[in-house]
């Protein structure tokens, strides 16, 4: 009896153990060896312990950003363009003045019945999110999330 498929060998295994957090490279010049192949400690900032995040680390995609007189047809449109689920939404001076997240365009307007083309997204929006800072702590951003 001739089988047609060859039998694979077993997976060679690469690394006997998992890499730990010195063998990652880091971009962080603070973080660089300094001579002897050992890294220097990492300075903490003054208000945040060495190893905290802030939510700069994290390298987060840009937000999308569109005028809050722009019609849901046209936000709807850019979000799916973009593969994103919220939008923040600036006034006339560009400043930050709200936010809508498909779920509000589901249950604002399209199960209110309301005209994707003729609502302006200022009329669906939360007004004034709360927000952090590129430099505030990442668990202070997952704080103020599940607390609002």
């Amino acid at each position: 009896m001739s089988s047609t498929a060859a039998a694979a060998p077993p997976a060679r295994r690469t690394r006997s153990r998992p890499p730990s957090a010195s063998s990652r490279r880091s971009d962080d010049p603070s973080s660089a060896a300094n001579g002897n192949g050992k890294t220097s400690p990492k300075l903490a900032s003054p208000k945040h312990l060495p190893g905290e995040r802030t939510v700069k680390k994290l390298r987060l995609s840009k937000a999308l950003t569109i005028p809050e007189g722009t019609t849901v047809y046209d936000a709807s449109r850019r979000m799916a363009a973009r593969r994103v689920d919220a939008v923040l939404l600036t006034d006339a001076q560009g400043l930050l003045s709200g936010i809508v997240t498909d779920k509000d365009i589901s249950t604002r307007v399209i199960a209110e019945g309301l005209r994707v083309e003729q609502t302006i997204m200022s009329k669906i929006m939360t007004r004034n999110p709360t927000y952090v800072t590129a430099d505030s702590l990442a668990i202070e951003a997952l704080q103020k999330m599940v607390q609002g």
